[in-house]
């Protein structure tokens, strides 16, 4: 009967190597088994004996044998009572735990057993051996036999599954692993090892070393979670109450580690400065002590009716320190890759005067003509010939405006006037914003000046990351065109003209 309650429980004790020998004296070492035994044993069943004087523990199990022909194995004991140094130097008064087991039962055939058993064939070996336990256990027991497994696979129950949704990808980015289906085996001393069926009590592996046994079912009693902390003190146990949905899960998993931590985000990240460039995850997990560049996960809550971020937008926060992960419901959601190609930044950095206020327009969309012969007097208008020569000339809404950087005399300029032609006069050395200012507003096109804002998503309550910079906004009756005088990366530049939806150029004042 308790064989069937622990198997049922996905959890099989497997004890090795035992002798079909009547009692051994302890100088004997527990060296001459000579048959293998598959049995089950139930941990939990355990009973205390007091030393009485004259007592040896020889002795005491010998009384606690019985009848039964198979002595109870050593090694057993010095788990069981880790306090004790040496088991041949006991005293009266002693408190000894000793295990009450059932007699070993060898299968009737491989058959029997597939019929029975619930475990996948899927087999897995756990990682705790390359971190030092405060026992170490010998070599991993080999994995049952093939053709005693089952045939058939256990799917993890949907409401398990549907924890399983979240915690998945998000171990998966911090490089850690989730098994939930097949064998996990746990090696103990002695040759003996647990086995869980990962589709019950699924395994969570972190890249630091810690295990967590996810007990959705609180099957694991206290004693076999003592047997397993005994060989492997980084082997951790997160219980039903604690998994509640995806997101408790994750935290009850993250509570426990021991270089993670996971918080509860209530003012936005600033990842970048300039521009600033913030993000608002619901929650953070990061590393408490890491060398080099600090891991940082953000979670992003959103509805079932929000889109995910662009795939830009993630490898752009991955590139900057972010690892973003969405979640809608109990999952993981991802967003589709926008594969379109970015316009090229403008670049007027260093420029002066006229050569500034040609590339400007340029940038704008507008056709300035350089070198324009304009005559002024006409020889036989006038009895001579007098005409300049413009640095720009630009036709535009019907308008003619002379670009000049040399100072005209007012009767020039009253002439040009008169022809229909508007003056615009820049100086030779004008730079940087007081130059584009001056220019834009003397051809009428709508500039203004300030910190501009843009979000993701563009509307709704909450924003997932905004870009704020001060800059110079030009709307020439196209797409807006932003120009900004600080030292941004390509990289930036092109998320911003994917962000903003027109186009970016720099205008850094020339020295």
């Amino acid at each position: 009967m308790k064989h069937r309650i622990l198997r049922a429980a996905g959890i099989t004790l497997t004890s090795l190597l035992l002798a079909l020998l009547f009692y051994v004296p302890l100088e004997a070492r527990e060296d001459s088994a000579s048959l293998v035994f598959q049995m089950t044993a139930d941990p939990g069943k355990t009973t205390v004996y007091v030393v009485q004087k004259g007592d040896t523990l020889a002795g005491i199990l010998r009384k606690q044998r019985g009848e039964q022909k198979k002595r109870i194995p050593y090694d057993l004991i010095r788990r069981l009572n880790p306090e004790i140094k040496d088991l041949n130097r006991i005293y009266p008064g002693q408190r000894i735990v000793l295990p009450v087991r059932e007699t070993p039962r060898l299968s009737e055939s491989p058959s029997d057993d597939r019929k029975k058993s619930d475990i996948p064939p899927t087999v897995y070996k756990h990682k705790g051996q390359e971190s030092a336990p405060a026992a170490e256990p010998s070599s991993p027991a080999a994995p049952p036999p093939e053709s005693a497994l089952p045939e058939k696979t256990v799917k993890t129950p949907p409401s398990v599954e549907h924890v399983l949704g979240l915690i998945r990808p998000v171990v998966g980015r911090m490089n850690g692993t989730l098994i939930a289906k097949g064998n996990y085996f746990i090696p103990l001393k002695e040759a003996t090892q647990i086995t869980i069926d990962c589709s019950l009590i699924p395994v969570v592996e972190l890249d630091e070393g810690t295990t967590f046994l996810l007990d959705f079912g609180n099957r694991l009693s206290e004693e076999i979670k003592a047997l397993i902390g005994r060989s492997w003190p980084n082997y951790l146990f997160v219980h039903r109450e604690e998994l509640g949905d995806g997101l408790t899960g994750l935290r009850g998993i993250i509570r426990r580690s021991r270089n993670y931590e996971m918080r509860e985000v209530t003012e936005p990240l600033v990842l970048l400065t300039t521009p600033e460039i913030r993000v608002f995850p619901d929650w953070t997990i990061t590393k408490k002590a890491m060398a080099g560049a600090p891991y940082r996960l953000g979670l992003f809550l959103i509805g079932n009716n929000e889109t995910p971020l662009p795939g830009e937008v993630r490898a752009f926060l991955e590139k900057n320190g972010l690892i973003a992960t969405e979640i809608s419901g109990n999952r993981a959601v991802t967003g589709p890759s926008i594969s379109r190609a970015m316009p090229m930044t403008a670049d007027l950095t260093g420029l002066k005067g006229i050569a500034l206020a040609e590339r400007l327009l340029q940038t704008l969309g507008e056709t300035a003509v350089t070198g324009t012969e304009l005559v002024l007097f006409d020889q036989a208008r006038d009895g001579f010939n007098l005409s300049i020569t413009a640095d720009l000339l630009l036709r535009r809404e019907g308008k003619r405006f002379v670009i000049h950087a040399k100072r005209l005399p007012e009767q020039f300029i009253r002439i040009l006037k008169e022809g229909g032609a508007e003056v615009v006069q820049i100086g030779e050395g004008a730079s940087g914003k007081p130059l584009i200012a001056e220019l834009l507003q003397a051809l009428r096109i709508p500039v203004s000046f300030g910190r501009f804002s843009f979000r993701i998503p563009e509307d709704g309550e909450r924003p997932r990351l905004t870009a704020t910079f001060p800059a110079i906004r030009v709307t020439p009756g196209g797409e807006p065109l932003h120009l900004f005088d600080f030292d941004m990366s390509p990289e930036v530049q092109a998320f911003l003209n994917g962000l903003i939806g027109g186009r970016i150029a720099k205008y850094l004042t020339a020295s």
